[in-house]
């Protein structure tokens, strides 16, 4: 496992639809059915197993099932796109990173945002910090992440890659990041989350992934 310089984290926020905390606190005998968080990653990642202790505690405490929903795709934009979509009623919330408002103003510079950020969601708190994890597969001649980088910087032949659970990810922007900054290279393979990253870290078809 590399070891990063100094401890990084990720925030976990829970997000719902614009509107949906006045109506839900004005409706009687809130909530009177399940809940629905939906998780914008497959099953597996750091977000989807906070967002199932967040339901469980959710759960007990409000009295109606809270249920999780994977929503994976396009680097999180499908399964916000769906809560930003929904009823503002409160019964449908977001589990995202922090990444979400990075992710959220590089796709409408694009033209390809199909929410408004600012006026499409609600937040509601700050869920958990949790510390971003960098591994490398065996086969890398390194023993933390300043020897990744010395071995790049050394041989430039190397064809190194790096794996992320999608563009805007927050191993995304840390790896151009530390690519901008470090003077190296390497090739981003983004995956469709946490889950078929660590396959293929273990695989040895990335040699660097974070989540």
């Amino acid at each position: 496992m590399l070891h990063i310089g100094k401890p990084a984290s990720i925030c976990l926020v829970l997000v719902l639809a614009a509107s949906g905390l006045s109506q839900a606190a004005h409706a009687q005998a809130y909530p009177s059915r399940p809940v629905r968080i939906i998780v914008p990653f497959p099953a597996g990642g750091t977000t989807d197993i906070i967002a199932r202790l967040v339901a469980q505690r959710m759960s007990e405490t409000l009295g109606q099932p809270a249920l999780v929903e994977n929503r994976g795709g396009a680097g999180g934009s499908i399964g916000a796109d769906a809560v930003a979509k929904a009823a503002p009623d409160g019964y449908t919330i977001l589990m995202h990173n922090i990444t979400f408002p990075l992710a959220s103003v590089a796709l409408a510079q694009a033209n390809r945002a199909p929410y408004n950020i600012d006026t499409d969601f609600a937040g509601i708190s700050i869920a958990a910090n949790v510390p971003l994890v960098i591994t490398a597969h065996p086969s890398v001649p390194a023993n933390n992440l300043r020897e990744f980088v010395a071995l790049l910087q050394k041989d430039r032949s190397l064809k190194y890659n790096y794996g992320s659970t999608g563009p805007g990810s927050y191993m995304n922007i840390v790896g151009e990041v530390m690519k901008r900054d470090e003077n190296i290279e390497m090739a981003h393979i983004p995956l469709k989350g946490a889950a078929p990253l660590k396959q293929e870290l273990l695989a040895g078809r990335l040699q660097l992934g974070g989540d």
